[in-house]
């Protein structure tokens, strides 16, 4: 059973009662109140005919009487039967007989004929309510020769019940209905509405929506609890948000904690690495370049000895980039222009991209503002992220590098997004990309510390990066870079 059906039943079953016994007490009373008026007439008219009937008797004119009550009874709406006893309770006159009450009411006659007060009662014979008036009547020397008989039958004061009785119930039944519309809408408005209010905040709440609070309209009970309910939303929205900042430090210590173990890893790594390839390298690299040195312009083994230099260099960045990772320099911030950089590295790039067979362009307008950065570091991020697409795209691919000018967080800079047409970075690996180490790459290909190197660099300068959603397949890498204030 609802909280409404509830609601109603406890107010409208007392007042169902109360209407009820009311409705009874006033039927009573109306009834009550029209057998005295019919009572009333009656006995206005029971004393006519007592007078009448005694100045006949007086003339000693019987055949004149019994007319005389003919006429009465025929003319009387009121009156059904008329019947006079004597002293010894026999009917000497009968105007009317009757099929119902032919018995003598003796007890009434004879308390009459005794006292001299006229006696009414009123009784049902069969279906039929039936009104009897018993008067005195008075002979010559005023003494009491006999009494009169005057019937009613009552059917009409019995219709006359049922009317008000109706009337009575007509009124009590629209009484009641009015009263309980009244009483269901200023439920509705009163109480139901603002529990809903509260049942859908509180449905809210426990499914994690806040939502806005509930409207506080009154100073009842309920307008209290509202407020009281909006306070607790208040404070649990509070600690909810306490408590996702305390998770989200928790994995930012974590992270940074696990940072700190994979970097004091790196570092035994690269320690171990430049002491014990570094030596041979650089024997090895010194030998080669003189072996360069002395071959003529013309020999055709120069190239293959500059490519063993390449790669004795290449092996030697990877070291210095090992030791940059977990020994990196102090950024020497200073006014760069990325135009000027862009222009030295795309040269040294391109012969790369080349044998890549990839096409390596750049769009870097003449008006960027410059961003304070150090220049090795920006280069070193421009190499690492240009490298990096290159090797991601297959034969005949193209990576491009776009600069723009744009604000983040009501502060301007420079955005560098490098853009490759390979295969792109899956939606899950997003969020790792940047982990030292990691990386997709076959054994032998990377070591998984470009793009942390990459992070470092942008974080050193307080700028960002991140994968972007490229337009048409591959990746893009974004990076923002703070401009220069005015």
């Amino acid at each position: 059973m609802g909280l409404r059906l509830r609601l109603i039943l406890v107010i409208m079953i007392p007042l169902v009662l109360v209407i009820g016994v009311y409705g009874v007490l006033r039927l009573r009373a109306e009834q009550a109140e029209l057998l005295a008026d019919n009572r009333r007439l009656m006995g206005l008219t029971a004393k006519a005919i007592q007078i009448t009937v005694e100045n006949a008797l007086r003339d000693r004119q019987i055949s004149d009487i019994r007319r005389l009550l003919a006429e009465i009874v025929e003319g009387q709406e009121q009156i059904d039967r008329i019947r006079m006893f004597d002293r010894n309770l026999e009917p000497t006159l009968v105007s009317n007989p009757l099929a119902i009450g032919e018995q003598i009411p003796e007890d009434t006659v004879r308390r009459v004929l005794q006292a001299g007060w006229p006696e009414w009662f009123y009784l049902r014979r069969g279906t039929q309510p039936v009104l009897y008036y018993v008067v005195p009547v008075r002979g010559p020397r005023d003494d009491i020769d006999g009494a009169l008989e005057i019937v009613q039958l009552a059917s009409g004061v019995e219709e006359r019940v049922r009317a008000a009785a109706w009337d009575v119930v007509i009124r009590l039944s629209s009484l009641l209905v009015s009263v309980g519309v009244l009483t269901g809408f200023m439920l509705q408005r009163q109480v139901l509405r603002p529990l809903s209010a509260l049942m859908a905040g509180i449905r809210r709440l426990g499914e994690g929506h806040t939502g806005p609070p509930l409207p506080i309209e009154r100073a009842d009970e309920l307008g209290r609890v509202a407020a009281a309910f909006n306070t607790m939303a208040e404070q649990l929205d509070a600690a909810h948000r306490k408590l996702v900042e305390e998770s989200e430090r928790a994995l930012e210590l974590e992270r940074q904690v696990r940072h700190a173990q994979t970097l004091a890893v790196a570092g035994r790594l690269a320690t171990a690495l430049a002491h014990e390839v570094g030596t041979p390298l650089n024997i090895i690299s010194g030998r080669a370049e003189v072996l360069l040195q002395t071959l003529p312009g013309d020999d055709r083994r120069r190239d293959e000895l500059s490519i063993i230099v390449d790669q004795i260099d290449r092996i030697a960045g990877i070291i210095r980039s090992l030791l940059d990772t977990v020994r990196p320099d102090v950024p020497k911030i200073q006014r760069v222009d990325i135009g000027p950089v862009v222009d030295r590295l795309l040269p040294l790039l391109r012969h790369a991209a080349r044998r890549q067979h990839v096409t390596l362009d750049a769009d870097v307008p003449a008006t960027l503002p410059p961003v304070l950065a150090d220049p090795n570091q920006l280069q070193q991020l421009l190499i690492n992220l240009v490298v990096n697409a290159v090797e991601a795209v297959s034969d005949h691919g193209a990576v491009r590098v776009e600069a723009t000018a744009t604000s983040t967080g009501g502060q301007d800079g420079v955005r560098l997004v490098v853009r490759d047409t390979g295969p792109g970075i899956p939606e899950k690996l997003r969020g790792t990309v940047f982990d030292p180490f990691f990386t997709t790459k076959p054994p032998g290909r990377g070591t998984g510390l470009g793009l942390t190197i990459c992070r470092d660099i942008v974080k050193e300068h307080r700028g960002r990066i991140h994968v972007e959603e490229a337009d048409g397949g591959g990746a893009a890498i974004s990076v923002w870079l703070p401009a220069e204030p005015a």
